[in-house]
């Protein structure tokens, strides 16, 4: 018996053409697929140490600066105002995201050494004496002490350790100079005083942010150095200030705040008419910042 043949016609055929584009269009889709989902998951086995550690080290500082907000409750903001303000200096210099990184570390944990210093010193309202202001000067190196073993720091610990060095050598711990103070250090010397001048402590009011940018102005060269006051500034003009703690005035050119606007605070003198919002002023007046003749600055 012969085999009978199989005739087709048009509409057979075109459905049957149809469902084979459409077989392979789904197979094309699938391998697709296949083929970013094999990338993603080969993106995470690649990069889970490097997430593990992120998460490691966000850990370790958070912890660390809970501990300084259980002794100082005012340290916790400040470092974080530190850190963001070191960040857009950093970044207004041109520095490669990584050290950017670093830099930011090294900023929220500058006064970690603080755990060191009696909480009385920290809060006292009054001058510090002698002893007292060499009680205060010890938080850096007792910082850079507790930092040792953070590998990620990098040269963030030696921000830590001389970030209240001067210009003029008349810093400590080490009396460095110029340029052999690291410039992790310099960079955060500015931050930290910057916020020191413009939020509110137990011994004195705050200052507008124009009035800090003057007084820091005055001290580049002798207290900080000038391309990171002038990156500050800059960086300032360019993004603003979203973390002033209370409304400030706005300069041609401005300081743009979400706040709004107060008018400029007066100057605020101890009795030997001495200004204590000063940076470079106030002898002996150094609960958290600069040198020898430096405010408390946080």
């Amino acid at each position: 018996m012969g085999t009978l043949p199989i005739v087709l016609d048009r509409s057979t055929v075109v459905d049957s053409c149809a469902r084979d584009r459409h077989l392979r269009s789904r197979a094309g889709f699938a391998l697709q697929g296949a083929v970013v989902v094999s990338a993603a998951l080969l993106y995470l086995r690649r990069n889970l140490d490097r997430v593990r550690g992120e998460a490691a080290r966000d850990a370790t500082v958070r912890s660390l600066l809970r501990a300084v907000e259980v002794k100082d409750g005012y340290t916790r903001a400040h470092s974080e105002r530190v850190a963001h303000a070191s960040a857009l200096i950093g970044r207004q210099l041109g520095l490669p995201k990584q050290r950017v990184v670093s830099l930011r570390y090294a900023a929220l944990l500058h006064d970690v050494g603080k755990l060191g210093v009696p909480t009385r010193l920290l809060t006292k309202s009054g001058p510090l004496d002698a002893d007292e202001r060499e009680t205060i000067q010890r938080h850096p190196q007792c910082g850079a002490d507790l930092v040792r073993d953070l590998a990620f720091l990098g040269e963030g610990r030696d921000g830590i350790l001389h970030h209240h060095e001067r210009m003029d050598g008349r810093g400590y711990p080490a009396g460095l100079r110029g340029d052999e103070i690291p410039e992790f250090a310099r960079i955060i010397a500015v931050a930290d005083a910057f916020d020191a001048m413009t939020s509110t402590r137990s011994y004195r009011r705050s200052r507008p942010i124009e009035a800090a940018l003057t007084e820091l102005n005055r001290c580049s060269d002798d207290q900080f150095d000038r391309r990171m006051v002038d990156a500050l500034e800059a960086a300032l003009r360019r993004h603003g200030w979203p973390l002033a703690e209370r409304p400030v005035s706005v300069p041609p050119g401005g300081y743009p705040c979400a706040h709004g606007l107060v008018p400029p605070q007066p100057v605020v003198q101890n009795a030997s008419g001495q200004d204590l919002h000063s940076v470079a002023g106030a002898p002996g007046d150094e609960r958290a910042g600069g040198a020898e003749d430096t405010p408390r600055a946080g």
